[in-house]
């Protein structure tokens, strides 16, 4: 069991996506707020998460902050001081 453990801890890494919301920074720029999300998603994000690759990533936040509801990623960085070398030895 605890093999398990390590090989999903060595194929992690860990990324950082910026995103905001196009639908409230419209609606801030005319002093609006929108129906279910604070005015904070008009400026952008930085939202952490582990994942095995950038593809992975965006299948990540795509199901939880869809294209169609106005969000917006900007970037996505791998945070390399965080990132496990899949040959290193445990």
């Amino acid at each position: 069991m605890n093999d398990v453990k390590i090989k999903e801890k060595r194929n992690t890494n860990i990324y950082e996506v910026v995103m905001y919301n196009t639908e409230v920074r419209a609606l801030v720029e005319f002093d609006e707020t929108h129906p279910r999300l604070n005015d904070g998603w008009a400026d952008s994000r930085y939202i952490e998460l582990p994942a095995a690759s950038i593809r992975n990533v965006i299948k990540k936040i795509r199901s939880r902050y869809p294209r169609v509801r106005g969000f917006k990623i900007t970037a996505i960085t791998e945070i390399p001081e965080f990132t496990f070398n899949k040959r290193e030895k445990f």
